[in-house]
């Protein structure tokens, strides 16, 4: 039997109205922070937000590294800005890319930036999380 240890327990149940799992967090950039939703995707690559939080964390979008993303049906571009992730307990630093068109309106945690640094555990049937930053317990 295999046994992990975590910090922190999220009840993401009801929280989006769809089946994704859904948590709450904020960005930081200096002084500045927004709290919203996220979802969390094992498919995604990297963190990707809406791109009016750019501008509500006063950072310029376009001043960003682009990036253009690929899917199975579609293809989009994105800004990339060093930011401050709380979610979960788990408080890091990473790159996020900020959609550049402001017509999507997702905000994706991915494991570039947020996965590759905690510790998850998904009991889906009760809509829990577990969480602990990597390096804990």
């Amino acid at each position: 039997m295999h046994q992990l240890e975590f910090v922190e327990v999220v009840d993401y149940g009801g929280t989006s109205g769809d089946d994704s799992i859904t948590i709450p967090i904020a960005l930081r950039v200096g002084v500045r922070e927004f709290h919203f939703t996220a979802s969390i995707d094992t498919g995604a690559s990297y963190c990707l937000f809406r791109s009016e939080l750019a501008s509500v964390l006063g950072l310029r979008l376009e001043d960003g590294v682009p990036l253009r993303f690929r899917t199975a049906n579609s293809t989009f571009d994105a800004y990339g800005h060093s930011v401050e992730i709380a979610a979960a307990g788990v408080v890091t630093s990473a790159t996020v890319y900020f959609f550049a068109d402001p017509s999507i309106n997702k905000n994706v945690l991915g494991r570039s930036g947020w996965l590759d640094r905690v510790r998850l555990a998904i009991v889906h049937h009760d809509s829990r999380l577990y969480v602990s930053h990597y390096d804990q317990g």
